[in-house]
């Protein structure tokens, strides 16, 4: 079977948009490599490793709710879907539904159903924004411990963080009635618009399946709580990387300081539209650690982390992203569907 021509235009669409970025900002990427020469390369080399284990621990998340529901895919593509979720939700305005949809897409090949996919694609996000708000709630309490003030952009983020997560209850918590026709107004309404009809088994289909995923996440809370906790330990680690990155260049300060620092560089990217954060991240962690103490090394540290954080990371997540979405595939079966097989793997 031949590469379907919207495939091809995707990719190359974000080929192309990671090279514009990169033209864009060469100054700062320009920046980040002369620096790297007065560092020391020892630490450098274990804030970029620290990172990528970042990215694999935030895949955790996908791993955790497909056993839940009775698949099984190999760590590498975990570790490559996660990875270019994120790089997407950063690389473009409203990230976050361009990492949705990649995400969505990138499950139904496998065989995962729309309504599983949804499910996969919503805890990943919901759990990633309350993390990124208790990181955040940390913050303001260590700058309230200092003496310190966070700015009014931060609050405004964490008040549409807040907003996300309560839409998302919301929705979540509806009947099934209520949910099939919403959806089915939907369909009515797009179907008005461009003067066609569908059939309403897709509604059906993506019903019973959040059902079964809002059942799931009932009886079992405790996997809910994982997967917070899975996204506070990986965006740790990239606090922690920071911190590697400011021992790399002499500067020696607390965990708590580059944590607060980076909540808050979280909660300003969360409502940015620049593609790339628009210097904004940097900003932000330079601001912070200035204001904490840190010195001149905030600057040369923030652009390193933002180097290894993301520019480095941009170009491998468009190769795993044509890789995820070209590469012929076995569709994954539920274990939980297979007759005579409850317990029994499947392999992508």
């Amino acid at each position: 079977m031949g590469v379907k021509p919207w495939k091809l235009i995707t990719s190359a669409l974000i080929s192309i948009g990671i090279i514009i970025l990169a033209i864009l900002n060469r100054h700062w990427i320009v920046e980040a490599f002369s620096l790297l020469n007065e560092a020391k390369h020892g630490w450098l080399f274990a804030a970029l490793v620290l990172i990528a284990l970042s990215y694999l621990m935030s895949a955790q998340v996908f791993n955790v709710v497909l056993r839940s529901l009775g698949y099984r895919m190999n760590l590498l593509r975990l570790w490559a879907t996660a990875l270019t979720a994120i790089i997407i939700s950063q690389s473009v305005p409203a990230g976050g539904v361009g990492s949705y949809a990649f995400l969505i897409s990138n499950f139904n090949r496998r065989g995962i159903r729309a309504g599983e996919s949804a499910l996969l694609a919503s805890l990943e996000t919901l759990s990633y924004v309350m993390a990124m708000l208790l990181i955040f709630s940390f913050s303001l309490g260590y700058f309230a411990w200092r003496g310190l003030e966070a700015t009014g952009a931060s609050y405004i983020a964490g008040f549409v963080g807040l907003s996300v997560i309560g839409i998302a209850i919301f929705v979540l918590t509806r009947s099934e009635q209520t949910l099939h026709q919403w959806l089915y107004g939907l369909q009515q309404g797009i179907g008005r618009l461009f003067g066609r009809r569908w059939s309403s088994t897709w509604i059906d289909r993506i019903v019973d399946d959040l059902s079964r995923g809002r059942s799931l996440l009932i009886h079992r809370r405790r996997d809910v709580f994982l997967l917070v906790l899975i996204q506070l330990t990986a965006l740790s680690g990239h606090s922690l990387a920071m911190l590697l990155v400011l021992h790399a260049l002499g500067t020696d300060v607390s965990f708590a300081v580059v944590l607060s620092a980076f909540g808050v560089a979280l909660v300003t990217s969360t409502f940015n539209v620049l593609p790339g954060g628009g210097g904004t991240v940097e900003a932000a962690l330079v601001a912070v650690l200035s204001q904490m103490g840190v010195g001149p090394a905030a600057v040369p540290a923030a652009i390193i982390f933002r180097l290894f954080n993301y520019w480095l990371a941009a170009p491998l997540a468009a190769v795993c992203y044509h890789w995820l979405m070209h590469e012929p595939v076995t569709p994954l079966v539920s274990s939980k569907v297979r007759t005579g097989s409850l317990n029994a793997p499947s392999h992508d």
